[in-house]
């Protein structure tokens, strides 16, 4: 063990984005002395049994996240007690890693077992990271989405956490990159949590090597969810005089980024007592941003930005423009259908105008017609009228010459024959009484100067009533002369 680590922290927790805060933390200088807390940027030697860092972010609403990281906290604090922490614990890389492991999976116990007796706190979890400095080591564990990432001038930053979450398992199927996974809207989902009750947390561990000049940086998803890796990395490169500042420097930008989540940012340091990096041992450059120089990283990354802001107005101007070429046609095929129904409508409108006009115009030429033209003596009939003139049959009506001329016909035929045998005589049809038909005006005007004309005179002859009678004596009896 290398007691000679020189290390100095720095941490900050609130709501931030939101009004409750649901991220917790615990930072514990002296294991060996059960030291928990801190003063930021006070330097000292890293103990026997090392410096802890945790931090946890809670799930599952109103108070139920809060007391789920809280309970996550406490539990790691009481399993990293010194008594535990045997020199069997520490005497090699697989049994530090198994007591990280056992001390996460009690957290996970703890909180199920709340939820258990509180039904109020059903369904509650958290996130967990963890990193365990113990002599020239770092050993990481994590549970959730939670990250701890290392800064080093020579190698700029990285992540020593993989994301137990739904889009980073698409980054890691290829089916994503890590630049659309950071806006992707599924971002938020975790496939690992403490207080799954799906299961057994299974968290994941991993060993990495310290380095003079290494920052050890633990936080939520309040910071690397709002800011980028390039982003961080270049806040980080430009404050590594202070942790105080580098944590403030973050804390600002995220802010200033629009934070909508609690945020927790704890540093760690790496003064002296360790080994140097060296350029020979660096890995092999890559086009990965989070392996490049931090001012390189950072100048990609605003390109990067800037290319990706002007396609989205890019392609918000292409949607404005379709919207409104949609628009004009279906405004323009509105009209032709509107003018379409008016033409027709205007041309019914107009054959039911003429037909009307035309009754009108007769209908005012037969009232303006002069009265001489058609004699009031021949205006047509009612149809009661016609229908009576067709059932009753035709009378004449006959002047005085022509009514003697007819009695004188009848006397003469009414004479008997003396050599004949007396008969009697046939009785005379009955004649019915009936209305004489309408006379047209020169008619009328006849008949009125018939009788205004004066009487002719009789003939010698005295008439005789043509009427005969049905007894024998009236038939013998002749006219008198």
């Amino acid at each position: 063990m290398n007691e000679e680590l020189m290390i100095r922290l720095a941490a900050r927790c609130e709501a931030a984005g939101r009004p409750n805060n649901e991220d917790n933390y615990q930072i514990c200088e002296d294991l060996a002395g059960n030291s928990w807390g801190f003063t930021a940027d006070k330097t000292f030697h890293l103990g026997e049994k090392g410096t802890l860092l945790v931090v946890c972010d809670g799930m599952g609403g109103m108070n139920a996240g809060e007391v789920a990281s809280a309970i996550a906290v406490a539990t790691i604090k009481k399993a990293f007690a010194p008594e535990f922490i045997t020199e069997r614990v520490m005497s090699s890389s697989a049994a530090i890693q198994q007591f990280i492991v056992n001390a996460i999976q009690a957290a996970d116990a703890a909180i199920k077992e709340d939820g258990r007796l509180n039904p109020e706190h059903e369904g509650m979890g958290s996130t967990i990271v963890l990193v365990w400095m113990l002599g020239a080591k770092a050993y990481v564990g994590w549970c959730g989405d939670s990250r701890a990432y290392r800064f080093n001038p020579a190698r700029g930053l990285e992540r020593l956490s993989h994301d137990h979450s739904y889009v980073q398992e698409l980054v890691d199927a290829g089916k994503l990159t890590e630049e659309l996974a950071f806006d992707h809207p599924n971002n938020n989902i975790i496939t690992r949590s403490l207080g799954d009750p799906r299961g057994k947390a299974e968290p994941d561990t991993k060993e990495y090597d310290l380095y003079n000049g290494d920052i050890l940086l633990l936080c939520s998803d309040g910071l690397c969810g709002c800011l980028r890796d390039p982003e961080i990395e270049a806040l980080v490169a430009q404050q590594q005089q202070s942790m105080q500042e580098c944590r403030d420097s973050l804390w600002a930008a995220d802010e200033a980024a629009g934070w909508h989540d609690n945020v927790t940012i704890v540093l760690a340091q790496v003064l002296s007592g360790a080994a140097v990096w060296a350029p020979a041992a660096a890995p092999h450059r890559t086009a990965d941003p989070q392996a490049q120089p931090a001012a390189a990283v950072h100048s990609e990354a605003a390109a990067l930005q800037r290319k990706n802001r002007n396609l989205k107005i890019a392609l918000v101007g292409v949607f404005v423009i379709l919207l409104l070429g949609a628009g004009f046609v279906g405004y323009n095929m509105w009209k032709h259908h509107q003018s379409e129904q008016e033409g027709g409508l205007s041309a019914d409108s107009t054959i039911v105008s003429d037909t009307v006009q035309g009754e009108a115009v007769e209908a005012v030429k037969e009232a303006a017609k002069p009265a001489t033209t058609k004699p009031a003596a021949t205006v047509n009939r009612t149809e009661a009228d016609a229908e009576a003139q067709e059932q009753t049959p035709e009378v004449k009506v006959e002047t005085p010459a022509e009514r003697q001329e007819d009695q004188d016909v009848q006397v003469v035929l009414a004479t008997p024959d003396p050599s004949a045998p007396a008969q009697a005589a046939p009785a005379a049809p009955a004649v019915p009484a009936l209305t004489a038909p309408t006379q047209t005006a020169p008619a009328a005007a006849e008949n009125e100067e018939a009788a205004q004309a004066p009487a002719p005179t009789p003939d010698p002859v005295a008439p005789v009533d043509p009427v005969q009678t049905d007894t024998k004596e009236d038939s013998d009896k002749l006219p008198n002369p």
